[in-house]
């Protein structure tokens, strides 16, 4: 399998390690910046490097993977998906945008590729797709995470987060909202109202709390298949102590699914 890869940070880097070392996938090329360049040899050899979209797709991937950021979806997801070449991206914060949604998904259909969306950080996103099919009332998504996972994103503004001592709630509002208001840190409630309700009928709440080293995430969903309630309680990669690593091997088996005769 040829495979092209989007992003080199904290996330990408986790993935990278994995597809170096899997004698399954041969990564083609890799759009990252320019000062990452000793990264990516480390991890995946002499792999040619890409800027645009343009010379990522001359070389001719299979797939191609995006765990990088909302502006690197909107510069690659189009051009890939038109180009007739299936889509496995994380930042689907950015399909929000109900308009730049559904010119995604005409880009998709018209060629006749795929975009998947993993499940990423959390789990049941086949149960909540699955209940939609018969009918959801209620979806709703909570996250809690340290003062340090949250440094750098709007939070900073809600809230003095060196402050916080105790468990605080600093947002509640739909999937829509946080998806826009947080982009990166809301891929996982996008994820979630894609599979389910949609964004403006998906609750969304994200708390700081001091005491919590790990990403918490809590799902519940109610319809006429019952009630779903779900809590995981993820690590994340010490290299940077945001990255999720159960988002990196949600994409690798994504990827991995591709060739599986078995597929769970």
């Amino acid at each position: 399998m040829k495979l092209a890869l989007i992003g080199v940070g904290g996330l990408g880097r986790i993935v990278a390690g994995h597809l170096g070392r899997d004698p399954a996938v041969q990564v083609v090329a890799v759009a990252a910046r320019a000062h990452q360049r000793e990264a990516v040899r480390a991890l995946l050899g002499d792999v040619p490097m890409v800027a645009s979209a343009g010379e990522l797709l001359a070389c001719r991937p299979d797939v191609v993977v995006e765990c990088a950021s909302h502006g690197a979806f909107r510069h690659y997801a189009e051009p890939v998906l038109a180009a007739g070449i299936d889509l496995i991206a994380v930042s689907v914060g950015v399909l929000a945008d109900a308009g730049y949604r559904e010119r995604v998904l005409a880009a998709a259909a018209a060629s006749g590729a795929n975009l998947e969306i993993p499940a990423g950080a959390i789990g049941a996103i086949d149960v909540v797709a699955a209940a939609r099919t018969a009918g959801l009332a209620r979806v709703s998504y909570s996250t809690r995470k340290s003062p340090r996972a949250w440094s750098g994103t709007p939070a900073e503004r809600m809230l003095d987060l060196a402050a916080v001592r105790s468990p605080t709630l600093f947002f509640d509002e739909n999937a829509e909202r946080a998806a826009l208001v947080f982009t990166e840190k809301a891929n996982v409630c996008a994820t979630l109202a894609l599979a389910g309700l949609g964004f403006e009928r998906t609750r969304v709440q994200f708390w700081v709390d001091p005491a919590v080293d790990k990403s918490v995430h809590h799902v519940e969903a109610e319809g006429a298949c019952g009630l779903l309630e779900i809590e995981l309680a993820n690590n994340v990669a010490p290299s940077d102590g945001k990255a999720s690593v159960l988002t990196a091997m949600s994409i690798l088996r994504a990827v991995r699914n591709r060739a599986a005769v078995l597929r769970i």
